[in-house]
């Protein structure tokens, strides 16, 4: 039997809705923050913070380079201009994203490409990956979603089968693992971010990493006007090429350095209590939760699982009821149906890149069209059908275990209706992976 849903008369699962709050900034960011000001050096090239975050972020992740800039949506431009593609080049990255993962591609002159996701681990979906491909085509930019890891052994054999450069987007996802490895360390650069809702921030920043010595000298240069500054020659100044201004202050700088020491922490709750949630739902009929790929770890950024789009909206009402916070989904619409991207807004009148003459398809094949149907398990099954909690490292296991218990609750009221309306529906058929 079910149990009645709080949303017709029932006892919800929790009387008090699930809240829990706490501080993410405090004494140790004040501290350095004070070191700063105190210092009179507010600036990336007169101060230590900054520097300092870039060598020990590099030595916590295992690489060999990092390069703090200020955004997320920077970082992603800072690897592309590190790579020297030319204009016109296609780069593949995923439908659900941030514009921050897409704008760069525009500013670099380049074309952006999307390829359709796996509806169990929100991430690019290696097979239509490689189906996207074209002679155009020269980077793929595989985004980590809501904490999960994508699958990078398949993505990077792509990548050498078809000499493409690989950038990381991993903005949602620090400390997530795919096989064991860190994101991030996989790609021939990995990007972050640290805005204000990331695992950790500094209000707003982000970080490029890479283990090769030439694109680590030419992402410090395209973050810095491409001025190659010569501590021995401080008079000497010349540009190199073209590039922007996305230099951090010694304030984010010494924030970022306070948070670093709280991430393991961060993480680890994070994927405690998202684990957690996971095992509360194994066998709940019709509903389809976030699953990494075996050997992974993912760190929840939030919380993904998908139901039925026919049932999503009252599915989200019952479990408000129930006390647990939900919403529908996460973007309403794949990223290439914004109208920046359909109608190819891009510089003045003259929709560049698009239509590039070096890179113009080939006579009787169409410019790329971003229309409804192109990626077909995005629109048909995770957009209309997920579910998103706001999980965050102030969860305790048994918010976790409580917002199961509601889930499951729900999902067998759903699972007593028509099976038509209660189902997940299956995912449109695509190849196997490489």
């Amino acid at each position: 039997m079910t149990e009645t849903l709080a949303l017709h008369g029932g006892a919800p699962v929790r009387p008090s809705p699930l809240n829990p709050r706490g501080e993410r900034f405090g004494d140790e960011e004040l501290r350095l923050l004070e070191e700063v000001i105190r210092s009179q050096r507010l600036n990336v090239n007169s101060g230590t913070k900054v520097h300092e975050f870039e060598r020990r972020w590099a030595e916590y992740l295992g690489v060999r380079h990092a390069v703090m800039v200020t955004s997320g949506t920077a970082a992603i431009h800072v690897a592309l201009g590190a790579l020297k593609l030319e204009p016109g080049s296609e780069v593949i990255t995923a439908p659900i994203t941030d514009f921050g993962t897409i704008a760069p591609i525009l500013q670099q002159l380049c074309v952006p490409v999307f390829a359709d996701l796996d509806p169990d681990t929100l991430c690019l979906d290696p097979a239509d990956v490689e189906r996207r491909i074209t002679p155009r085509t020269r980077a793929i930019i595989p985004v980590h979603l809501a904490g999960n890891a994508c699958h990078m052994d398949a993505i990077l054999a792509i990548a050498r089968r078809h000499r493409l450069a690989v950038v990381e987007d991993c903005a949602q996802s620090y400390n997530a693992r795919f096989a064991g490895r860190p994101v991030g360390t996989f790609g021939d650069l990995g990007c972050f971010s640290l805005n204000q809702y990331k695992h950790i921030a500094c209000g707003d920043g982000g970080i490029v990493v890479t283990d090769d010595d030439e694109l680590a000298v030419r992402a410090q240069l395209f973050s810095d006007k491409a001025w190659p500054r010569d501590p021995g020659d401080p008079s000497r100044r010349d540009h190199l090429f073209v590039a922007p201004n996305y230099r951090v202050t010694e304030l984010q700088g010494a924030v970022a350095l306070a948070q670093l020491a709280k991430l393991d922490g961060v993480c680890a709750r994070r994927t405690a209590t998202g684990d957690a949630l996971t095992a509360g739902l194994d066998g709940i009929p019709g509903v389809r939760p976030l699953r990494p790929y075996p050997g992974g770890v993912c760190t929840y950024w939030f919380y993904p699982f998908l139901v039925a789009p026919a049932i999503r909206a009252e599915f989200v009402r019952a479990l408000v009821a129930e006390g647990i916070p939900a919403s529908a989904g996460y973007v309403a619409k794949p990223i290439y149906l914004f109208d920046v991207l359909r109608e190819k807004q891009t510089f003045g009148t003259s929709h560049f890149p698009f239509g590039y003459a070096p890179f113009r398809p080939p006579e009787g094949q169409g410019e790329i069209d971003y229309r409804e149907g192109l990626c077909p398990v995005t629109e048909e099954v995770i957009i209309p059908g997920m579910v998103r909690l706001p999980l965050n490292e102030f969860w305790s296991v048994d918010d976790a275990r409580d917002a199961a218990r509601a889930i499951a609750k729900v999902a067998r009221h759903f699972a007593a209706t028509p099976p038509t309306a209660a189902a997940v529906p299956p995912a449109p058929a695509v190849r196997a992976l490489p």
